[in-house]
């Protein structure tokens, strides 16, 4: 099923904390929305750090979380899905039923209406993709198509631009995109963010869930390898060192 995006973010140079690239999308539908505003939806969250990429699954029941670092990055890919096959079937069913009644003033109504309908159908439901492959062959994508409530989009050239600063950080370089600063999303914190994945977080707020122990200093590499790392790393990515 084709997600919906909430929230977005890319940037080439992001602050210290902040992820390169998070996407936060939730299922299609009022519903989802209705369940979106209490902040019990379904969503699906994209991010990218320093050193990895977490892709996460998460609802009220709880979540799935795959923490790949770049070495077992294999591929990155997106691409897109337009249904115009689907569209035209509807204009011409229209086409159909208008010539079937036999008037030229009923063939024009529908042909206006199947005008609309299938314009208005291939508009939103025209998908788009992205994610990677791990060394294992797993894949972690996210497909998602426009959002109507929330107003949010990725094109095709963001999406370009997200895959590059990727692709830069996994092969530890910074060409081809150059400054990048995009992204946006709903004001409402829970409405932009991932779903809880607890009771106490949809009654108290995201801030309930108990936060793991930080260190007071952080080291930038790893004292075993030199790895470069971050504060959000427990393991380094190139030996496996226990950092926390």
């Amino acid at each position: 099923m084709a997600l919906v995006i909430k929230s977005w973010s890319v940037k080439s140079n992001p602050a210290s904390g902040e992820p390169y690239v998070k996407v936060v999308a939730r299922e299609s539908g009022f519903w989802s929305f209705i369940f979106s505003l209490l902040g019990i939806d379904a969503t699906t969250t994209f991010q990218v750090t320093g050193s990895r990429i977490e892709f996460e699954q998460g609802s009220l029941s709880g979540f799935i979380r795959r923490l790949t670092t770049f070495e077992h990055v294999c591929s990155t890919f997106y691409g897109r899905f337009k249904p115009w096959k689907t569209a035209l079937g509807i204009f011409g069913f229209c086409l159909f039923l208008g010539s079937a009644m036999q008037s030229g003033w009923a063939l024009f109504a529908f042909f206006v209406l199947g005008a609309v309908i299938s314009g208005l159908y291939y508009v939103l439901n025209r998908q788009l993709t992205f994610g990677f492959t791990d060394a294992a062959g797993e894949v972690a994508a996210i497909t998602f198509k426009r959002s109507v409530i929330e107003g949010q989009e990725i094109n095709e050239v963001q999406l370009h631009k997200i895959i590059g600063v990727i692709e830069n950080l996994i092969k530890h370089r910074d060409d081809h995109v150059g400054e990048v600063d995009m992204g946006s999303g709903p004001q409402g914190g829970r409405m932009a963010g991932p779903a809880p994945t607890s009771l106490r977080q949809v009654f108290n707020g995201p801030d309930a869930a108990p936060a793991p122990a930080q260190p007071a200093v952080q080291p930038s590499a790893c004292p075993k390898c030199g790895n470069g790392v971050t504060p959000d790393d427990v393991f380094c990515g190139g030996c496996g060192h226990k950092l926390k």
